[in-house]
């Protein structure tokens, strides 16, 4: 027949178990911190490489002055160069610009007004042409009047005029002369007129 277990040897004989809600507490936060401490490493480790490609790549592309001075001060004097040409090219710029607008609105009205002067005083020149042309053509038939007479009556120095006319001639050389001057009489040319071209001329002076 089995003996009976008392409360006593139950307790000594049996471990009574623990909480399990307070094992599994203690459990998860260790596992939590164990993974921030984790968290923590991955993000200086990726820090660390972001400042060390930052490094790199600086000193890449920041060369080191000392090494490149000469390059850089013939191209810093470039620099300042083309910015003193593009200030003189905008100034220059401007100024073509007022220039374009002064002949725009006064140079262009004063062109045109001296080119209507001006085809009046080609017209006028044109007109001057004509009067010397006409002049021209008078002189050259007097000058063939001139050579005519000449031709008829013979042209003699002034002294054998003086003895010509002292020297009486005979009646009937004297007839024939005057039968001649009969035949062919003296027509004056057609001359022009100066007051018809220049009527400023006929005014009288003050």
């Amino acid at each position: 027949m089995a003996a009976v277990a008392s409360p006593g040897d139950r307790a000594g004989g049996e471990v009574p178990d623990a909480c399990p809600g307070a094992d599994s507490g203690n459990v998860s936060q260790s596992q939590s911190r164990a993974s921030g401490l984790g968290e923590a490493e991955d993000e200086d480790a990726s820090e660390a490489s972001l400042s060390a490609t930052a490094a790199a790549y600086s000193a890449y592309l920041l060369a080191d002055r000392s090494l490149f001075s000469e390059q850089i001060e013939s191209l810093d004097k470039s620099l300042e160069d083309l910015l003193t040409r593009v200030d003189e090219f905008v100034g220059m710029l401007d100024m073509i610009r007022s220039d374009s607008s002064q002949v725009v609105n006064e140079s262009i009205p004063q062109i045109y007004t001296k080119a209507t002067e001006m085809r009046q005083i080609y017209r006028k020149i044109d007109k001057l042409e004509a009067f010397v042309k006409m002049i021209g053509n008078s002189v050259a038939g007097l000058e063939e009047r001139v050579t005519k007479a000449e031709t008829d009556l013979g042209a003699f120095p002034s002294t054998f005029k003086k003895i010509l006319h002292t020297i009486s001639m005979p009646s009937f050389l004297n007839k024939s002369s005057s039968s001649r001057q009969q035949q062919t009489p003296y027509e004056p040319p057609v001359l022009f007129k100066t007051e018809d071209y220049f009527p400023c001329l006929s005014e009288a002076p003050y």
